[in-house]
């Protein structure tokens, strides 16, 4: 069981939150503790949820966490297995993709449809290039591709250093003045998002977290991706954006059908980054009837 809210700090963030959203998000965290492993002196942390023959890997976003996707993980279980992983403070993408398949492996888990949404789509990217064997189809929610010639992209490298020696702090309001531009529009209706993300970002998170989703940032922007690389690949691919995600702009967006030509893409229209809240039914119901098609294959 997860007792968050004797902790008074968080009990205090969710006190503005409607009873209505409350209590059944409260009840899935009692409900559903997480599972622990050790793997190489790491401890991790996830999700187990539902049953069946197909399982669906659900990596979060950046604050690494899936406490924002507890929704979408009750209506994907009532369908298929969900492991939906926190990340630990390791610095790159592949130590990352290397402990989820080690949770795969301990969970008897041999393919799963990988699904990644927002920074959880630059893991995806990375894993299916890594562990070809083990996706059996990936969903890339509102994400990008690498840039590894940008100069934004060197310029963080060389600052990253200086990142390891911040206070705390510090990196959380680094963070809160990039991840804060993606949340949704600060409404009642929108209270408990807020919340969850500020129990992550200023209670739950450490500076080792906050360090090593930067170090991963830089990790994964180091990579060059080609369409190529998943050629000899078997499986199919569901891009999901909006028209007015500040993450994905139009050329973004050409970017990404370029690098997988071969993929599905559906476009949701003015829902910024928030389309897995703002639009929760119509966004899952894209990703079911992508898994769905596939069974008819």
């Amino acid at each position: 069981m997860d007792d968050f809210l004797l902790n008074p700090q968080i009990a205090r963030i969710y006190q503005a939150v409607p009873l209505e959203q409350f209590e059944p998000y409260r009840q899935f965290r009692t409900d559903h503790p997480f599972k622990r492993i050790t793997q190489d002196g790491v401890a991790w942390e996830y999700y187990d949820l539902g049953s069946g023959p197909e399982t669906r890997l659900m990596l979060t976003g950046a604050l690494g966490v899936p406490y924002f996707d507890w929704h979408h993980l009750l209506h994907f279980a009532q369908m298929h297995r969900v492991i939906a992983p926190c990340y630990p403070p390791v610095s790159t993408m592949e130590a990352l993709c290397d402990g989820l398949a080690g949770i795969l492996r301990h969970e008897g888990i041999a393919r799963a449809h990988v699904q990644g949404s927002s920074y959880g789509g630059f893991v995806a990217q990375i894993f299916v290039r890594r562990y070809p064997e083990m996706t059996a189809s990936l969903v890339l929610s509102h994400t990008q591709p690498t840039y590894p010639d940008d100069p934004a992209t060197a310029k963080f490298k060389r600052i990253l250093h200086w990142l390891r020696i911040m206070p705390a702090g510090v990196l959380r309001w680094l963070l809160n003045l990039s991840l804060g531009k993606l949340m949704p529009e600060k409404t009642p209706e929108a209270a408990l998002p807020f919340a969850i993300y500020n129990e992550l970002l200023r209670v739950r998170l450490t500076k080792a977290d906050f360090v090593s989703i930067l170090a991963r940032t830089v990790d994964y922007e180091s990579h060059r991706f080609t369409p190529e690389d998943l050629a000899g690949w078997p499986g199919r691919i569901l891009i999901m954006m909006t028209d007015n995600d500040r993450t994905t702009p139009e050329s973004v967006r050409a970017d990404f059908k370029r690098l997988y030509p071969q993929a599905q893409v559906h476009l949701f229209a003015s829902t910024g980054h928030a389309t897995s809240w703002e639009q929760a039914d119509t966004y899952r119901a894209v990703i079911n009837d992508f898994l769905s098609g596939l069974d008819r294959i």
